[in-house]
């Protein structure tokens, strides 16, 4: 594990040390007294906050967000990614770095930022694993869609950067095959514990491109060479029936087919399962190979599963749960993830055009009126 430098003056100036607390009254108070265009105020158990300069402000909702310039989703301040470490639940904010969510007294979020603009600006976040009281994240460079050439980066030869929270510092694990090979993207990361790693790295020049295949493992800092064949095993089950599903897991995921709307020829359903007790999501495909898919998140929790339905519906395994409708979003905006917290359930959001991505944040829905 290498240490990020701390005698770069203009690297600690650049990071925000900072604690910013924006209140979950602020954003309910602006739904309740904002309304735009005729259309009705957001639900006063709904707040509202909108990455702004890797920051979440409250804003009244989406519609009316302050405009942001398109960038591919691969640059785009956006969340990622989320997980929780021990009792603090963590979101990748895509360019900046991370920002942990906890609460106030009151029930109020608190937002503690952790930044390094020059690790993660022009790279994509993937992934956030956490591992022995630290937050591994994946991370790559995109020479495809970016606004930056890779030559131009002040930091090059990273994949996984280590998050210390006693230190609220960064640090970075570097695979032997990339120490090796600097000039090599890790586009591709599958994570199956919190210390085994299975990557797919590229190499892009004027005249080719290649790929290879590695399995790492973070604990003991050895890795092997792996087949494309491990690494698409790894990304998951490539079922939702069968003998290698759960008979409870089949159920369920047949109860959010049922749900899904319209699901397009050739496109699949992938479920994504999180919950705080595994550091790695599970991933379930109801094809092997499709022309697209149908992300579903699913939390779990003390026995019980929500998953989010495109369109903003939550629905639970408990037959006793209701379903939970989350305020309709405007044309061109989607809900992309969640988690539940307390008594609420943390949804990202999105702006959404093509490889796009406009305005972004968080809904935090209260469950309890």
């Amino acid at each position: 594990m290498h240490r990020v430098r701390k005698d770069r003056s203009s690297h600690r100036r650049l990071r925000p040390r900072v604690l910013a607390a924006f209140l979950v009254a602020v954003g309910v108070l602006a739904a309740l007294v904002s309304c735009t265009g005729g259309k009705p105020a957001a639900p006063a158990r709904a707040a509202w906050f909108q990455l702004q300069a890797g920051a979440f402000q409250p804003v009244a909702g989406p519609e009316s967000a302050p405009s942001v310039a398109e960038l591919p989703w691969t640059i785009q301040s956006r969340v990622a990614d989320m997980a929780f470490l021990g009792d603090t639940l963590y979101c990748a904010v895509n360019g900046t770095g991370l920002a942990a969510i906890g609460f106030d007294t009151a029930g109020a979020p608190v937002f503690a930022y952790h930044s390094d603009p020059l690790i993660f600006a022009h790279r994509t976040i993937t992934t956030l694993v956490p591992r022995q009281g630290t937050l591994a994240v994946h991370l790559y460079f995109n020479a495809l869609l970016n606004d930056a050439r890779q030559r131009e980066l002040p930091i090059s030869g990273i994949s996984i950067v280590t998050f210390l929270p006693a230190q609220s510092d960064f640090s970075f694990l570097i695979p032997p095959f990339q120490k090796k090979n600097p000039d090599w993207e890790a586009v591709g990361f599958a994570p199956e514990s919190e210390n085994q790693f299975d990557f797919e790295w590229k190499y892009t020049d004027a005249a080719e491109t290649r790929f290879a295949y590695t399995r790492y493992h973070a604990d003991t800092q050895s890795e092997e060479n792996a087949t494309r064949e491990a690494y698409l095993a790894a990304l998951g089950e490539p079922s939702i029936s069968g003998a290698r599903v759960p008979s409870d897991l089949r159920e369920f995921f047949e109860m959010c087919r049922r749900s899904v709307p319209n699901l397009a020829d050739g496109a699949s359903l992938q479920f994504a399962l999180r919950s705080r007790a595994d550091p790695v999501r599970r991933s379930y495909r109801s094809q092997s190979v499709s022309d697209s898919a149908v992300v579903i998140p699913v939390f779990e929790e003390d026995g019980t599963r929500f998953a989010l339905i495109p369109g903003g519906r939550v629905i639970a395994s408990a037959a006793s749960s209701p379903p939970i409708d989350l305020p309709g979003l405007p044309r061109a905006f989607r809900y992309t993830d969640f988690v539940k917290e307390r008594d609420f359930l943390i949804v990202t959001w999105e702006e959404v055009s093509f490889t796009n991505v406009g305005r972004a944040g968080l809904l935090l829905y209260r469950l309890r009126p």
